[in-house]
Order: C-alpha cells, then structure tokens, then sequence
C-alpha cells in the first residue's frame, strides 16, 4: 500500500493506494486544501463530506504508534456496502476517478455529473455478454443516470418484457463490466461499445466518432508511470542512505 501525504493548516493528512495514483490523489489534496483555506467548512470535521466526480470522501482522525494525531482520507467501500461502509483504501474511488477524467478530457465534452449510488438499467441477458453498449438518455427522475447497458445487436430488442431488466446502482458496473465505469460523466447521447471489457467505439448523440483511448494505450502509460514512481522511490532511498553515511561519518 502506498502513503501519500499532505500538510492542510498545520495537520497530517494521508492516503492509501495500491497504485500510484498521484494526479488523483493531488486534487483530492488541493480541493481540501482549498475547502479549509475558505474557512466556511471544516474539513476535520466527523460530519464532513467532499462530493468529488462519481465518489464521497471523509476524513477520519487517526493516532500513530506514538500517539501523535493525523488524518486519513476515507470514501465508500465498493467491495462490501457503499452506502454505509467506508475504507481508506481509496483505490477504486480514484481509479474509477481517472478513468472517468480520462475520458471526458479525450472526448472534449461537458461532463454531466453521475454517482456511485445513481441507478442505471440493465438487461439481465447482456450482463454476461460478449458485446454490448452503454446508450444515455435524459435521466427520468434524480438518482437516475439516464445510462441503459444493453445486448449489441439484440435480435428481440422490441419484445422485452419488464421483468427481463433491473435497476442497479453504478458501482455494480466493477462486478461485471469494470470499463463502463469509464464513460459515466459522458453526456446524454452518447452511445458506447464494448467488446468483453474493452470499448470498441465510441459516438456522441449525432453518431459523430469521439475519441477514447484504447486498452494498449493506458497499458504503456500505466507501466511507464509505474516505473517513474519507482525511480523515484529508488532516488529517495538513495538520497536517504547517503545522509545517513554523512552523518556516521560525524561520528567516526
């Protein structure tokens, strides 16, 4: 697990990722920063909460082994009950985060905001699925997404019935279709494509193409930014050992 930190007026605070995820975790950091610096909101308190893209975030004061106060940066546990477990893990909140932040940016639109607890509908037969597509339209009431996950090419598409649909709550796309998470902030109209958990296409509500990275393509960023996080890490190490023979040699 990897420990970001951050100084926001004087107190420690910290977050835990399995991967670097440093752009993410530096907005969090500076929207608090800016939040606590207005001096209408404390950030520090029990009741705060940062509504930031698709996820929640809270802080929770902590004691280290020496008794000493800091603060870590919790949000909602997508792998038991987001509504009401937390986690500091924030893995998946700022993975999901920069999926999403990705795709808009590729796609040069005004995102229209969707949350982890909005509903989207599903067609049961396409859950399992080789190819299927993300179509939203105008969202029905609030807590509505607007978003529809359906089968490609759906032979009996005007003969579904009711029941053949469900209501799920966004954060359920990570159990069966993690990549359609990417295009939630989307706006309505667009229609996306996927094959297995890859997208294929991509389309705005003329049917115009908008562009989207490939699977590939964030592969060999992922693994180039991972390999500058750990070149940096290896130079701070370094940085660490030579001050410490620096200061044995002090005492030769």
């Amino acid at each position: 697990m990897i420990t970001f930190e951050a100084k926001i007026n004087d107190r420690t605070v910290r977050m835990y990722s399995n991967y670097p995820l440093k752009n993410a975790v530096g907005a969090i950091f500076r929207t608090l920063t800016q939040i606590e610096s207005e001096g209408n909101t404390d950030i520090f308190d029990s009741k705060f909460v940062l509504g930031f893209g698709w996820s929640f975030f809270y802080t929770s004061e902590r004691k280290d082994k020496d008794g000493n106060a800091f603060y870590v940066v919790e949000t909602n546990d997508y792998k038991k009950n987001p509504f009401k477990d937390r986690t500091d893990d924030v893995t998946l909140a700022l993975m999901a985060q920069n999926m999403q932040v990705e795709a808009v940016g590729m796609s040069q639109v005004k995102p229209e905001v969707t949350t982890f607890r909005d509903t989207i509908l599903v067609l049961k037969e396409a859950m399992n699925a080789t190819d299927v597509y993300m179509n939203r339209t105008e969202p029905s009431k609030n807590g509505d997404s607007g978003w529809y996950f359906g089968l490609l090419n759906d032979p009996n598409e005007e003969n579904h019935k009711p029941e053949d649909y469900l209501k799920l709550y966004s954060f359920e796309l990570f159990k069966f279709r993690s990549e359609a998470l990417r295009v939630l902030q989307l706006p309505v109209g667009t229609v996306a494509v996927f094959h297995d958990n890859d997208m294929t296409a991509l389309v705005d509500g003329n049917d115009n193409p908008m562009k989207f990275t490939t699977r590939e393509e964030r592969e060999k960023l992922a693994a180039k930014a991972r390999e500058e996080w750990e070149a940096k890490i290896e130079e701070a190490k370094a940085a660490a050992a030579n001050e410490t023979n620096k200061e044995d040699k002090k005492d030769e």
